[in-house]
């Protein structure tokens, strides 16, 4: 759920924190519950809320900028390698 909440963080979308929260909360209890009983799915409000943010992250992808997208994509990248999500981390030409 990183970059839409990235990207709503940034002014892009309207996905609350909590909602995000939520959701990785509900992808956690997936994959628990998917490796112990071989049952993968989503209740149905957890399914109602990762629709949501698809929806939302289909309207983020349209409307905001390369930058924006950009700069989600490389705090992801961080938060993946365990540096910090935060910090901006500039190219150099």
């Amino acid at each position: 759920m990183a970059v839409p909440s990235y990207l709503a963080e940034a002014g892009f979308g309207s996905m609350s924190r909590e909602e995000f929260h939520a959701a990785d909360r509900a992808a956690a209890s997936v994959f628990g519950a998917g490796r112990e009983h071989n049952a993968w799915k989503l209740d149905d409000a957890e399914f109602a809320l990762f629709a949501s943010i698809a929806t939302n992250y289909d309207r983020q992808l349209r409307h905001a900028p390369l930058w924006a997208i950009t700069e989600a994509s490389e705090r992801l990248d961080r938060l993946i390698i365990g540096r910090s999500d935060s910090a901006p981390v500039r190219k150099q030409a």
